[in-house]
């Protein structure tokens, strides 16, 4: 155990579970549960509050995702260190973390002392998916889930200039009606061009067309 003070944040919207984990850690030499949160948003707000070593945050969260707070935390802190909760502990879940820059993802299953071990992993900036996953096998991880996205990655250049208009403003954090009336467009012709812009990039809502659009920086 190092003898330094590892200061851990914790997100999960289910209180019995956030219990747990703190009853696991409660009397660990040297590792200090800082403070919790229910729900994305509230992680974000609190992370930049108190900036703690290291963060445990549940995937699956109302207001936003963990994903999602993970995203935005690392935007703000490059160094911020993220291990994700999870039920899902497959390899889809996985590259989903390595793909934003986490450095872990524990199921909730885990014991006292792989939780330790975990923890002490991600703290000193290295990479814990559990005992099954070397750096190796994480590497074929990423390159099969990054091919797998070349496959059906889309281009800026196959948009049509309107399409790219369009996307460039759904990525500001404009709503369609707001679109429409800058573009001096109607609603439903932005519905039509944000309905084409989402099946050319094979995905199912806004949100997820600009998270794309973000993680792999397709606007530059």
């Amino acid at each position: 155990m190092t003898a330094e003070k590892i200061r851990i944040f914790l997100a999960d919207d289910h209180h019995l579970v956030r219990n747990g984990i703190a009853s696991l850690l409660d009397n660990v030499p040297g590792i200090y549960l800082a403070g919790e949160a229910s729900n994305g948003r509230e992680l974000v707000t609190r992370y930049f509050e108190s900036r703690p070593d290291v963060v445990i945050t549940d995937i699956s969260m109302p207001e936003i995702t963990g994903i999602e707070a993970a995203e935005k935390i690392l935007a703000g802190d490059k160094n911020a260190k993220i291990l994700f909760l999870s039920v899902n502990d497959s390899e889809e879940y996985i590259h989903k973390a390595l793909e934003i820059g986490a450095l872990g993802l524990i199921n909730k299953s885990i014991s006292k002392g792989d939780l330790i071990l975990a923890i002490e992993t991600v703290y000193s900036g290295n990479k814990y998916f559990g005992g099954g996953y070397p750096e190796e096998e994480l590497c074929r991880i990423l390159d099969k889930y990054e091919k797998k996205k070349k496959s059906i990655r889309v281009s800026v250049g196959e948009l049509t200039p309107k399409e790219l208009e369009v996307l460039k403003l759904l990525c500001e954090g404009m709503s369609s009606q707001e679109i429409a009336e800058k573009m001096d467009l109607s609603k439903r012709t932005i519905d039509h061009y944000s309905s084409i812009i989402m099946d050319k990039f094979n995905v199912s809502n806004t949100s997820r067309l600009v998270r794309h659009v973000f993680v792999n920086k397709i606007l530059g």
